[in-house]
């Protein structure tokens, strides 16, 4: 039977309370700890969704042919890829999680946890709209109070399902912003009215039209 390692924070947080009881002194025994719990595990065989699962037995049981794409990953790394993988898993949305790692190439933890958050989203927003449909199927065959609980469940369920494909939006904008570095191009378009026409230009209206032409906005006139 093979031997489960301790979980690489539990060791960390052992080789802490060490230091801590001997007030910062030198300690071989928790320079020992966290030495073994940075030490690289095993290489990985293949990769899915950036992820990694450690060559032990929880691994080949529980979330077989999940690996990582890190190098030469360490304790922590591992443990912390098997609990973003135990956290997609318990939300139903675990292989969406990984594709979707897959698909936008997460190139750290921070973009694969975003990854997994789009993709659990995305889950739970699909499962909503079917509660929607199914509601709405009752509204349609029922009358009375039957059909108005139906209507309100059906209208519940939308806003749900509107708030969660915001997020998910939300997410894909985040992702857009984390690669470009935060930086924002601003585009600064220069429109020439004709007489008789009018634009709208960053929320001013200007109106084209004789002698009398002016901007509306609080601007003097043109």
């Amino acid at each position: 039977m093979t031997q489960q390692r301790a979980r690489a924070g539990d060791t960390l947080l052992g080789a802490s309370r060490c230091r801590v009881e001997e007030r910062g002194g030198q300690s071989g025994y928790a320079d020992r700890q966290e030495a073994a719990a940075r030490t690289p595990v095993e290489a990985p065989v293949r990769a899915v969704g950036g992820e990694l699962v450690p060559a032990e037995d929880f691994a080949t049981k529980t979330l077989p042919a999940i690996l990582d794409t890190l190098v030469n990953p360490d304790a922590v790394a591992a443990d912390a890829s098997r609990d973003r993988l135990d956290l997609a898993k318990n939300a139903g949305s675990l292989e969406l999680a990984l594709d979707t790692a897959d698909t936008i190439q997460a190139g750290d933890a921070l973009e694969r946890m975003l990854a997994h958050q789009m993709a659990t989203t995305h889950v739970l927003a699909m499962k909503a709209a079917a509660v929607m449909g199914q509601q709405l199927d009752i509204a349609d065959r029922t009358m009375g109070t039957a059909k108005q609980a139906a209507c309100v469940e059906a209208a519940r369920m939308a806003g749900a399902v509107a708030r969660m494909n915001g997020s998910f939006q939300a997410g894909m904008q985040t992702l857009q912003r984390v690669r470009a570095g935060g930086q924002q191009t601003v585009v600064v378009q220069h429109n020439y009215v004709g007489e008789g026409g009018q634009a709208v230009i960053g929320g001013q209206q200007q109106v084209g039209g004789g002698a009398g032409r002016r901007k509306r906005g609080g601007r003097g006139a043109a």
